[in-house]
């Protein structure tokens, strides 16, 4: 096979609908339907599953596919429908004899993810369906329900949350003397950045604890120079930019311990935050990556911040010195 044909095969939206002529072209010429695509490492039946393209599906399965291969990452078909929200393709993929109940990735199958989907009521009723404990399930309510508190966020600047340390302690890491920063009243808090001639970073105590960076210039999570000042010492801290981004930069005593992505596959080795926190997700549940991102920080940290509370609060303004910015492993 050409490269050409192994880009095309590759290439996003290749296993659509759209494309099903072009694709009963190929495998009439002796395209192996089961074959990994290049750079992808997964099958076409994959590719397929997450567009949700049933007609390519039916015609894979009809050319011989097998319904339940494993990719790279250990995610069947079945796993990336249900990842991707596609209700048909979920169906239809059950109907071909795929097994709910595999483990894909971590040890989870596709139909225990599911369980906590709108796809639920496609697995409840086949057979060897786990059962979900009540306290899993209730702490999933609570963390959705709290993600789902950060729908109307609409702030355009970069945050942080720190938690385990108070807040005079992060000014003082961060290089400044707590009594000569002051709050600063919100009226008065953009007046005084732009009278200032260093960088200010805005910081507070939200109610209920923790503490909040807030970065209004720029579009990047707070720089790495701050994250391992704030968190040598003890302490962890997760940053973004909530509004725009699709990543969290977590940092704990000193050193940045993981970049996830909202719509990254996961792993064994994913945090059990991102789990709950629907990273990984693609469209089976309605939550945003804003408010997923949101939320993990909160969870991560134990720090919770309402737009009221960010213009009406009064806040310290801190000079910082950006040192150390390179991008940690």
């Amino acid at each position: 096979m050409t490269v050409s044909d192994n880009e095309w095969v590759g290439g996003t939206g290749a296993w659509s609908d759209t494309n099903l002529a072009e694709i009963r072209e190929r495998l009439a010429d002796g395209f192996d339907p089961g074959q990994r695509l290049f750079w992808l490492r997964s099958t076409p039946l994959h590719q397929a599953a997450q567009e949700g393209a049933v007609k390519v599906i039916e015609l894979l399965l009809a050319s011989g596919a097998e319904v339940d291969p494993a990719d790279s990452y250990g995610a069947t078909p079945l796993w990336e429908a249900v990842r991707h929200g596609q209700d048909e393709a979920v169906r239809l993929l059950l109907a071909a004899g795929a097994d709910p109940w595999r483990p894909c990735i971590a040890g989870r199958s596709a139909g225990l993810q599911a369980l906590f989907t709108d796809l639920a009521d496609l697995f409840v009723p086949l057979p060897g369906a786990p059962r979900v404990s009540p306290r899993l399930r209730e702490l999933q309510d609570t963390v959705d329900e709290m993600m789902f508190s950060y729908e109307d966020y609409s702030e355009g600047f970069c945050i942080a949350f720190v938690g385990g340390v108070e807040e005079d302690e992060v000014i003082r890491r961060l290089g400044a003397d707590p009594g000569r920063c002051p709050p600063v009243e919100a009226g008065a808090l953009r007046e005084a950045e732009h009278a200032s001639p260093v960088e200010l970073l805005r910081v507070a105590t939200p109610p209920g604890g923790g503490v909040a960076l807030i970065q209004t210039e720029g579009v990047l999570p707070v720089h790495d120079g701050v994250a391992r000042l704030a968190t040598t010492g003890g302490g962890v801290l997760a940053g973004a930019f909530p509004l725009a981004g699709t990543s969290v930069d977590i940092w704990r005593d000193g050193f940045c311990v993981a970049r996830p992505s909202v719509y990254d596959q996961l792993s064994e080795d994913s945090l059990f935050e991102l789990w709950m926190c629907r990273f990984g997700d693609c469209g089976a549940h309605p939550s945003t990556s804003m408010e997923r991102i949101l939320a993990l920080m909160t969870l991560l940290t134990a720090t919770y911040v309402t737009e009221e509370w960010l213009w009406s609060a009064p806040m310290r303004l801190v000079p910082v010195e950006l040192r150390g910015g390179g991008q940690d492993g």
